[in-house]
């Protein structure tokens, strides 16, 4: 049986690929055209450069090279149901150029339109055989084309295999990477099972707000961890066992902080049961002697060392020149305070050692021998009277007694100072 339907190249499709192929160019397929042939199947001849009786011309929707075979081009276009209203009996292919590059019959087709009473999608195809597929454009726009069925699966498989998504956010849709980390902060990534029962057994290991502490296991042990002690468990009140309010006595007969001692009832009693002792009592400044080289708490020894106002303020306002008095191998004397026994003196000023003027009368029973070795000096020279001696019944009375008279040598007698007879104790003072 001879071919009936066929499908071929122009002769100016024919040249065109021909020249593409040569030259690397491409041939650019974009409409597709359908005729009525005026009544009759028309046979296709390569020579024909328009349909017999074109009837309806539009984009493509979909060109693309058969997967089963590597030479064949399939062109298609789908023809919506509300076009229509004649017989389609001859196919066209045109290029960008408006040039008709393959000419095809098929058998007849009614399209009816929908005011007819009856409507239906049809879809054209074209398959041609060329040499060499890379010589022409497989494009076609999808904003003016119509996708069939088989078109529509096509591309779902296609993106269902690709990875060309877009990804989800927090304002957009999209697809989402799945993660099992229950540590990380990000808002691009989905959390599996794992990572959600991760958190619940987390959230089963914690304390539940609304349970108001009845969940803790051990409400002993949670009380020592936070340092509560015996009294969080007891009750307010007045008796024994229980925790003072603020108006009872335990707490009204306190001691008050802002009265800095002054609501002490018996502060000599007070200051026994610390073991302090009434020195204690004595305002910062004075000095006492210590019996020990190291003086207590909060006391300094006076050694003329500077200290500071910050560190010290109240000792600052007893010694404002911020260095206390070197008392060491001292003996204190009262300020004269205008007494007039010891006139001129300055609080916390210094004095020398003196010896009160006084007379030595040296008496001997031959006289004064200048040759003889007087040690006594001065003193003693002037003194002595020659040929005189002491009444014994008025001390202090000189008398003509020449029986009286001895002789001897006088010697430095003495140490290095005038003192009386002491005890060595360590002065120290109160410093705060």
């Amino acid at each position: 049986m001879a071919t009936k339907y066929l499908a071929l190249l122009t002769n100016i499709g024919a040249a065109k690929l021909a020249k593409a192929t040569a030259l690397g160019t491409k041939v650019e397929i974009t409409q597709l055209a359908v005729g009525d042939g005026n009544g009759v199947l028309p046979t296709p001849n390569p020579a024909q450069t328009a349909l017999v009786h074109e009837l309806r011309r539009a984009p493509l929707n979909m060109l693309t090279v058969d997967p089963a075979n590597a030479s064949q081009i399939i062109a298609e276009q789908v023809i919506p149901e509300d076009v229509g209203g004649w017989w389609i009996r001859e196919i066209g292919l045109f290029d960008k150029d408006g040039d008709m590059v393959a000419i095809a019959n098929c058998a007849e087709t009614y399209k009816p339109q929908l005011q007819e009473g009856s409507g239906r999608v049809q879809v054209i195809r074209v398959i041609l055989i060329v040499s060499s597929t890379e010589a022409v454009t497989l494009k076609i726009d999808p904003a003016v084309v119509l996708a069939t069925r088989q078109y529509v699966h096509s591309q779902l498989r296609a993106h269902e295999q690709s990875r060309n998504h877009p990804d989800a956010s927090t304002t957009e849709k999209g697809l989402v990477q799945l993660s099992s980390s229950v540590t990380s902060d990000s808002e691009s990534q989905a959390a599996t099972s794992k990572a959600v029962k991760i958190a619940m057994d987390n959230g089963s290991a914690r304390l539940a707000k609304d349970r108001n502490l009845s969940d803790l296991p051990n409400t002993a042990l949670a009380r020592q961890n936070l340092e509560l002690g015996d009294s969080s468990t007891r009750n307010v009140g007045t008796t024994a066992g229980t925790v003072a309010s603020g108006d009872d006595a335990r707490i009204t007969g306190a001691m008050q902080k802002s009265q800095n001692g002054g609501d002490i009832p018996d502060v000599a009693k007070f200051l026994q049961n610390l073991g302090l002792g009434e020195g204690s009592a004595l305002p910062v400044g004075v000095p006492v002697p210590w019996p020990s080289a190291t003086p207590p708490t909060g006391w300094l020894k006076c050694n003329g060392s500077a200290f500071t106002a910050s560190q010290y303020p109240k000792l600052a306002q007893a010694y404002p020149a911020l260095r206390l008095p070197d008392l060491r191998g001292e003996f204190i004397r009262g300020w004269d305070d205008g007494r007039g026994v010891d006139s001129g003196r300055s609080l916390l000023s210094s004095q020398t050692g003196m010896l009160e003027k006084h007379r030595h009368i040296i008496v001997a029973n031959e006289g004064y021998d200048a040759a003889e070795e007087w040690d006594i000096g001065v003193i003693v020279k002037s003194s002595y009277v020659q040929g005189r001696g002491i009444d014994a019944a008025a001390p202090g009375t000189l008398i003509a007694s020449p029986t009286l008279h001895t002789k001897g040598r006088i010697g430095n007698t003495g140490g290095t100072e005038t003192r009386p007879r002491n005890i060595a104790f360590n002065y120290i003072v109160r410093a705060a």
